[in-house]
C-alpha cells in the first residue's frame, strides 16, 4: 500500500559561512537536524525503492553538482545519522579548478571594479550589454545568469573570461565552492551511505540542444563516472531540473542510456503513478529544525 508517495528532498551544498548568493547552501547544524526530523516521521529511502511498495512516507535525500562538501561536510553527517543519500555529480567537473561557472560569476561580479556601472557580455557573437548595481547583487547575478544560461558552457566560460580580463579582476570560484576531485569521487562511493548519480557532463541546460549533443552530455556523464567508481550508475538529474531546462529529448536520451531513474526539480512528490523520467524533487533551503517540519507538513498536505 502507498502512504502520500515519495518526497525527494533536493539540496546542493552544506557549508558554514560561505559566500551562498544563489542560496544553494544548508548550514552542517540546519543539515543535521532535517535528518533528524526525516527519521523521525518518514520511512527512510533511495531512489532503488521508488517502485516498492511502502506503509510509511518515504523520503529520499539527494544532492546536486558535485561539490567537495558533499563529502567532507554532508556525507560524514548523514552516516552518523543513518540517512542514505545520493549524489548526482557533474562528471566533467572532476578535478577541475575552475568548479562551476555560477560560483565563477558570483566572484566576478563582486570583485567589480566600482566605476563600472554595465557588463557586456559576448552572447550569440554579438555583445549584450546589461546595467549593474542598481538593485543589489543579487538582482545582478539574476540578470546575467538569465542571459548566459542558454549558451554552452565552454561560450559561458568564454564570456566569463572576457569579463574578467576587460575588468582586470580575478573571476575563480571561492575556495569553499571547490569540485570533487576523481579520488574524492572515489571515497564517496566508497560509503554505504552514498550512492553516486549523474548529471551530465558539464551540467548544461539541455532544453532545445540538438539530441546528439544531448545523448553525448546524458551517457557521457554515466560512461565516465561508471569507469571512475568501477560500478553501474543507475540514477540522472536534469541540470537546473524545471519544466523549461530540459524536454522530450532529454528524457529519450536518459531512458536509451538505460537510467532507472531521472530528478527533476518540479515541485511535487513522487506517487506510484509518476514517470520514473521525469520525478518531482522539493528544493531545501537553510532552515532551522522547526521550519524544516513545517516545510515537511506543507508539503504533505500539498
Amino acid at each position: 500500500m502507498w502512504r502520500d508517495g515519495t518526497l525527494i528532498l533536493c539540496y546542493h551544498r552544506v557549508a558554514e559561512g560561505v559566500e551562498d548568493p544563489f542560496h544553494l547552501c544548508v548550514r552542517p547544524g540546519n543539515f543535521a537536524a532535517h535528518l533528524e526530523e526525516i527519521s523521525r516521521s518518514r520511512e527512510l529511502s533511495t531512489l532503488d525503492d521508488l517502485s516498492i511498495p511502502s506503509r510509511r512516507p518515504r523520503v529520499v535525500v539527494t544532492f546536486d553538482d558535485g561539490y567537495r562538501d558533499n563529502l567532507t561536510t554532508a556525507l560524514p553527517i548523514a552516516e552518523s545519522k543513518g540517512v542514505p543519500i545520493t549524489i548526482f555529480v557533474a562528471s566533467g567537473i572532476l578535478g577541475n579548478h575552475n568548479g562551476f561557472w555560477w560560483d565563477r560569476l558570483g566572484t566576478l561580479l563582486r570583485s567589480r571594479p566600482p566605476h563600472v556601472t554595465e557588463i557586456d557580455l559576448p552572447v550569440g557573437g554579438q555583445n549584450v550589454r546589461l546595467p549593474l548595481g542598481s538593485s543589489g547583487i543579487r538582482a545582478d547575478l539574476d540578470s546575467v545568469r538569465r542571459h548566459l544560461l542558454p549558451l554552452r558552457v565552454t561560450d559561458i566560460e568564454r564570456a566569463l573570461d572576457a569579463v574578467s580580463e576587460q575588468w582586470q579582476v580575478d573571476s575563480a570560484p571561492p575556495p569553499d565552492a571547490g569540485t570533487l576531485t576523481r579520488e574524492e569521487l572515489l571515497q564517496l562511493a566508497a560509503s554505504d551511505t552514498a550512492t553516486i548519480g549523474a548529471h551530465t557532463v558539464d551540467h548544461v541546460r539541455l532544453r532545445d540542444r540538438p539530441a546528439r549533443d544531448q545523448q553525448d552530455t546524458i551517457s557521457g556523464s554515466k560512461q565516465k563516472l561508471e569507469q571512475s567508481i568501477g560500478r553501474a550508475v543507475l540514477h540522472f538529474a536534469y541540470p537546473f531540473g524545471r519544466r523549461d531546462d530540459f524536454d522530450d529529448r532529454s528524457v529519450d536520451a536518459v531512458r536509451s542510456a538505460a537510467f532507472d531513474t531521472a530528478c527533476t526539480t518540479i515541485p511535487g512528490t513522487a506517487r506510484a503513478s509518476a514517470d520514473p523520467y521525469r520525478l518531482p524533487r522539493r528544493l531545501v533551503m537553510d532552515w532551522g529544525r522547526l521550519r524544516f517540519r513545517a516545510q515537511m507538513q506543507r508539503w504533505k498536505l500539498g
